[in-house]
């Protein structure tokens, strides 16, 4: 309920020659400053959750074009012998791989805190006055 309509309550509660003040000009424009500043705070923490989203999305595609590249890379020869340069290969993909598992298991780390971020501007976006 609003000041006008508490005032209004009270007064009749209190009858005739009953003096509730009037809600103060400062009161008031702090209330529209604040609903001001509240709006504000909302529409970022709804950017911010747009643009989480988009590194959330970026990143599960970071993912996905690892493992296939790592696909990739087990089945390769290369365009060598696989018979006479089995070892070759078989280092040339073991150090491949190792990279392609390094940036797969940094997207990993990098997925687990956008996950959390994303808990956090949930809850920031629940939040009201």
């Amino acid at each position: 309920m609003g000041w006008d309509d508490a005032r209004k309550q009270a007064l009749k509660i209190l009858g005739d020659g009953a003096d509730v003040p009037e809600l103060p000009p400062a009161a008031s424009k702090a209330d529209t400053e604040f609903e001001k500043a509240e709006g504000e705070f909302m529409e970022t923490v709804e950017a911010c959750q747009d643009k989480l989203l988009a590194v959330d999305n970026a990143n599960s595609g970071v993912i996905n074009a690892a493992e296939q590249l790592r696909g990739k890379i087990e089945k390769n020869d290369f365009q060598l012998d696989a018979k006479k340069e089995a070892k070759k290969i078989a280092q040339a993909r073991k150090i491949l791989c190792a990279a392609i598992d390094d940036r797969i298991k940094d997207s990993k780390v990098i997925d687990k805190a956008v996950g959390e971020l994303t808990k956090h501007l949930s809850q920031l976006a629940k939040y009201r006055s």
